[in-house]
């Protein structure tokens, strides 16, 4: 048996096992696609693994332009009706959008990384993910555990780049506690200058310093409180689209919305529950997509893992 039809039949066994069993779900799951058939194959059987019991539907966008003749007809038959799928009008990649009136004309809106599923799902949670992450555990159940009334939780920030780490004056446990009126946080970008400061623009503005620039709720393992993000999020709400690249990042101006309504996000570490580029030489999804040696590295890494967890299933 070749590996996709092992594939194949692991995911149905593993379906058909928890039919009867399973306890109302929870939430859904929306992840993104572009490339990376063997990494999305890893983080759907991982999750599904380890924290199947949450889950209803998969929300499965698959982006209209895809590298490398990419295609995910083996995993859309395992998952079969488990997965809903969906293909945008529109290829947006990663470009930055500089207007809020663009989000509502639909078409585009619902181009935008995760908004489909976001807009489809009427579960109370959204658990969003890339497709290049490995479940090590039940992640799903530790996230719902610790949710509480905030709008979202799971690993804040991306202050690698950030000025305000590199001054010892912020983490991402304690971000709601530095916040730095303009002219100071523009004395400490000069004092500790950010590797891309010189993308930030309007991001900080006067009179929204805070969050600081690089703050987001990272988008490759979230979960999002529907019954909260529904109604303030667009097309009901104010609040741009969670995965729209509007401003520095994707993500980043959506954690500015919301905040800035006074909603709280919590931080969640990861560590020991999930691996995130788990498979590159570089632990970088995007660095993937934009270097073809790195991207067939990290699937051939992706591929041999699978096999070594079928073959432990006898398949």
């Amino acid at each position: 048996m070749d590996i996709r039809a092992a594939y194949i039949e692991a995911i149905k066994n593993m379906i058909n096992d928890r039919t009867g069993a399973q306890k109302a779900p929870v939430t859904d799951v929306v992840i993104n696609v572009y490339g990376k058939p063997y990494n999305t194959a890893v983080t759907l059987y991982s999750l599904l693994k380890e924290s199947g019991q949450w889950i209803d539907k998969i929300y499965f966008i698959e982006e209209r332009k895809q590298p490398h003749d990419a295609e995910f007809d083996f995993i859309k038959e395992a998952f079969a009706n488990k997965l809903v799928c969906y293909t945008p009008r529109l290829w947006l990649w990663v470009r930055p959008f500089r207007s809020r009136w663009v989000f509502q004309w639909p078409a585009f809106r619902k181009s935008v990384r995760y908004q489909w599923g976001w807009e489809q799902t009427n579960k109370d949670f959204l658990f969003i993910t890339h497709n290049d992450v490995l479940y090590r555990k039940d992640l799903v159940g530790e996230m719902l555990r610790m949710a509480g009334n905030n709008i979202g939780i799971g690993p804040v920030g991306q202050c690698w780049n950030c000025s305000a780490h590199f001054a010892g004056r912020c983490t991402p446990d304690t971000y709601t506690n530095y916040r730095p009126n303009y002219a100071d946080l523009k004395t400490l970008m000069k004092q500790y200058p950010g590797s891309r400061e010189k993308d930030y623009g309007d991001v900080p503005t006067k009179d929204k310093p805070w969050p600081l620039p690089e703050c987001r709720l990272n988008e490759w393992t979230a979960l999002i409180n529907m019954k909260i993000a529904r109604q303030v999020t667009m097309p009901l709400g104010k609040a741009v689209p969670f995965g729209a690249f509007f401003g520095l990042d994707i993500g980043t101006r959506w954690f500015n919305d919301v905040l800035n309504m006074g909603y709280s996000v919590r931080n969640f570490d990861i560590s020991g529950l999930a691996d995130h580029a788990w498979a590159g030489s570089v632990r970088s999804g995007h660095a993937a997509l934009l270097k073809e040696e790195e991207y067939h590295f990290s699937e051939k890494i992706a591929k041999e893992y699978m096999e070594a967890e079928l073959a432990q299933k006898g398949l």
